[in-house]
């Protein structure tokens, strides 16, 4: 199946919130009528797509979305003395639907957004995997690093 990447737009907003919540559903945890977290993914979103920060891609086959990827820009507080420091890109909510996975369209997803933050002069993309998503970042050119310091406030 050929799939086309296009960026997202707010029209797509119930298809990624299916999306979503699909990804979630592989992993077992939902916690919520699908009903009420479409609402809240529709209020998320909408705000999302009015700001520079966020960004999303999607593929498209036979007429529906089969994958999603997000992207948020977080700006770097400039320090004395040096150049302006460059953003850093957090890529979050990657997904392939099951029957699209296999065939290379995760990676040309993640390298629509590579290519992306490269021209806007990103100075790293961070991803924060499932355990079983190392080997697919691994593939497309992520560094395993040790953990960043966190302070989980339990929510």
């Amino acid at each position: 199946m050929t799939a086309t990447i296009r960026f997202a737009t707010p029209a797509d907003i119930d298809e990624l919130a299916r999306l979503r919540w699909q990804l979630y559903s592989e992993h077992g945890s939902r916690g919520e009528p699908f009903d009420a977290y479409v609402e809240r993914f529709r209020a998320f979103s909408r705000d999302a797509f009015a700001r520079d920060d966020w960004r999303a891609w999607c593929a498209e086959a036979d007429g529906r979305l089969v994958a999603a990827v997000w992207l948020q820009t977080v700006p770097r507080v400039p320090a004395p003395g040096r150049r302006d420091p460059s953003p850093i890109g957090y890529l979050t909510n990657m997904y392939v639907e099951p029957d699209h996975r296999s065939h290379g369209l995760g990676t040309l997803m993640v390298r629509e957004l590579i290519t992306h933050c490269a021209a806007g002069g990103f100075e790293v993309v961070i991803a924060f995997p499932a355990d079983d998503a190392y080997g697919f970042y691994k593939r497309n050119g992520f560094i395993r690093r040790p953990d960043p310091v966190v302070h989980d406030l339990g929510h």
